[in-house]
């Protein structure tokens, strides 16, 4: 009896020991698991933290007054040269300076991103550089594209993402580019340049049926505006700034000086009445769209109108400032 007494004892020390190995088995598969989950949320915070980045760089270069050539040269450095690493430790060791951040005193630990608390949740470093088609270290911006380069980093964990950007603009128009852009041939084409002009509208007037919308002194020299008008418009007198696109008819009705672009895409009517002139800062694209009735023609109809009383400069400078307001679209990002 005392024999299978000992025996009784060892297998039950033998079924603990076995209840606390698999006990201490669940325990580390649940730990690592848990530690599994951590890493995939950091690291998913990081890629987000990123795409903020990328989102601030397209503001920052929306906004900036320089041109993506300037922007380029200054991201180059005192030695002139854009590294293409993509490598954040090689980026901070060299003089290749981040559109983002800004401020020198925040280059060794980056731009960092608050919660609603005021609190750090992470940071983030976006770099400048050309497109392919241009060349990547190239300082010469040829075509409105750019390649954003930014990186996301909570405490250990980082992610990086580059995104090609394209600056949104209505097309060079007819005659000042080597190509008409096919955009501006088609109905199609013109209806989506004018609902895209007008997703990024800054004033937008909707004048009652057999009414007109009066455009006299629009924005300023400081502040080129975009007014999309979904009807007919009375022009002038006064002294306009921006982009103005006119759905319906535009009618002359004292002397006016437009700096940007006027843009009548629709009925593609323009008249004048006596006496009135016009200079224009920048350009004038006319294009009917549109019936009388407002349905869509199958392919551009006849213009209507008279420009002998218009003065036309063309002035890429300030069509260049009439598109400022456009954002970079993304049109290609790629996680690196």
């Amino acid at each position: 009896m005392n024999g299978d007494r000992g025996v009784a004892l060892i297998l039950a020390l033998l079924v603990l020991s076995f209840i606390s190995i698999v006990g201490g088995a669940l325990l580390t598969t649940e730990t690592i698991d848990i530690w599994i989950t951590d890493n995939h949320k950091t690291a998913i915070q990081s890629l987000y933290l990123a795409e903020a980045g990328i989102d601030h760089a397209r503001e920052v270069l929306r906004t900036c007054t320089a041109t993506p050539t300037r922007l380029l040269t200054s991201a180059a450095g005192l030695d002139g040269q854009l590294l293409t690493s993509a490598d954040l430790a090689t980026l901070l060791a060299s003089d290749d300076q981040p559109l983002i951040p800004s401020d020198p005193s925040l280059r060794p630990a980056g731009q960092p991103l608050m919660d609603n608390s005021s609190r750090i949740i992470g940071r983030y470093y976006v770099w400048l550089r050309n497109d392919n088609a241009d060349g990547v270290a190239t300082k010469t911006d040829t075509n409105d594209v750019l390649t954003l380069l930014s990186f996301g980093q909570i405490g250990a964990s980082s992610k990086a993402i580059e995104v090609t950007i394209q600056k949104g603009k209505f097309p060079n128009l007819p005659g000042t580019d080597t190509q008409t852009d096919p955009r501006l041939t088609t109905v199609a084409g013109l209806e989506s340049l004018a609902a895209g002009i007008t997703g990024n509208a800054t004033d937008l007037y909707n004048p009652p049926s057999g009414g007109s919308q009066v455009i006299g002194d629009y924005g300023s020299a400081a502040n080129y505006k975009v007014a999309v008008v979904n009807g007919d418009v009375v022009l002038g007198p006064g002294s306009g700034y921006g982009i103005l696109l006119t759905r319906g008819a535009v009618k002359v009705a004292g002397n006016f000086t437009w700096n940007g672009l006027i843009l009548i895409i629709g009925e593609g009517v323009l008249t004048w009445s006596s006496g009135a002139k016009g200079n224009i800062y920048g350009g004038l694209f006319i294009a009917q769209t549109r019936a009388a009735d407002g349905s869509l023609l199958t392919s551009p109809g006849q213009i209507t109108a008279d420009l002998n009383p218009a003065t036309i400069f063309y002035d890429a400078a300030a069509i260049r400032a009439a598109n400022q307001p456009f954002p970079y679209n993304p049109v290609a990002i790629r996680e690196k």
